[in-house]
């Protein structure tokens, strides 16, 4: 009928609003739920840089809660780095891609890093340069997964241009 409001369209705005909001501000998708639930605003909502948070995995289809990284130095495995990439607003159809270029980068180590060229330092599972994408965060914040897919999905303009990187792609 016209005029009226599809209420499946209406929740997956809000779930995409969600989700980009606890990008955008590093926080816990989770905890931000759970503040606008409480009836606290999101920003209140705690965080903690520098932790990987599994918590922007849940209600993932095919995602086993139990085999993801633990927080600090695990290792990501190609199919957890294209789930990680989606969740951080990548384009679900570039996210085999940016999978394979961020395992060619740091083999799934968000903790990783490597000397740049450019007398940067290449952080985390992309290999953002401290120098270049990574430009303004720490090393520890670079390392968390969660920052350092989102710094890529916005530095590949959504997995389109991978200029930045040496990695040939798959």
């Amino acid at each position: 009928m016209a005029g009226q409001i599809d209420g499946v369209a209406l929740g997956a705005i809000g779930a995409g609003a969600l989700f980009i909001y606890a990008g955008l501000k590093n926080k816990s998708v989770l905890a931000t739920l759970q503040a606008i639930i409480r009836g606290n605003t999101p920003s209140s909502a705690p965080s903690s840089p520098g932790a990987a948070d599994s918590s922007v995995f849940l209600g993932t289809p095919g995602i086993n809660q139990s085999a993801l990284p633990a927080a600090g130095g695990t290792t990501f495995t190609q199919g957890q780095m294209a789930t990680l990439w989606v969740q951080a607003g990548g384009a679900q159809d570039q996210a085999a891609n940016a999978a394979c270029h961020g395992m060619q980068e740091s083999g799934g180590r968000s903790w990783i890093t490597s000397s740049n060229p450019d007398g940067g330092t290449n952080v985390g599972l992309w290999q953002l340069d401290t120098r270049g994408v990574g430009a303004g965060y720490t090393v520890a914040e670079l390392q968390n997964p969660q920052t350092n897919a989102r710094l890529t999905v916005l530095g590949t303009r959504n997995g389109t241009d991978w200029s930045d990187w040496a990695t040939p792609g798959c």
